[in-house]
């Protein structure tokens, strides 16, 4: 199992916007990594860009037997539902994914998917990366977080209403359901 997680950042301060995501294998070791910059149109725009970018290097490098996380309900909506926002993009991602064996998307946390959103931030204060950078290992700035994620170190508390963990449960989100059970 390969799993992908992908990210978008988006500045409107000055336009820019930046595409990351990290490829992990069933030991949570890293397998590649990459961040890219982008026009941004909005932050759902950018985050669903980094799913497509992210799609396109699985078929690139023939990962199939795959599972992808975002942190955005709105990109998993947009993939699963009929909708005509961003129709294109839309369209070229589930493609891929019926390219790819059809991997499941599924919703994580933000804490979930630091790492893709640290390359994804990376990627606007370096805006000369308009093409793929790619990395075999990880960065300096996401190596603690990669770290946290193979050992499973979460040093964050969270408290959301039994309706937001039964709606990310039904995007996928596991952890959702394990929060939705613990005495508050």
């Amino acid at each position: 199992m390969i799993k992908l997680n992908c990210d978008g950042a988006f500045s409107s301060n000055n336009n820019a916007a930046g595409l990351g995501g990290a490829f992990r294998n069933s030991k949570r070791d890293w397998i590649v990594g990459f961040h890219k910059t982008s026009q941004p149109i909005s932050p759902t725009h950018v985050k669903l860009l980094a799913l497509l970018e992210g799609l396109k290097i699985a078929k690139e490098m023939n990962f199939l037997n795959l599972k992808i996380e975002t942190d955005c309900t709105d990109v998993i909506k947009l993939i699963y539902e009929d909708n005509s926002n961003f129709s294109n993009i839309v369209f070229e991602c589930r493609w891929l994914m019926h390219q790819l064996k059809l991997p499941h998307l599924k919703h994580n946390f933000r804490e979930g998917n630091e790492v893709a959103y640290l390359l994804a931030k990376q990627a606007i204060r370096n805006p000369s990366s308009s093409k793929y950078l790619y990395h075999a290992c990880p960065l300096f700035f996401v190596e603690q977080e990669v770290i946290k994620n193979k050992y499973g170190v979460c040093n964050s508390v969270r408290s959301i209403s039994t309706n937001v963990c039964n709606y990310l449960a039904t995007m996928g989100n596991s952890n959702a359901l394990k929060i939705s059970t613990m005495p508050m």
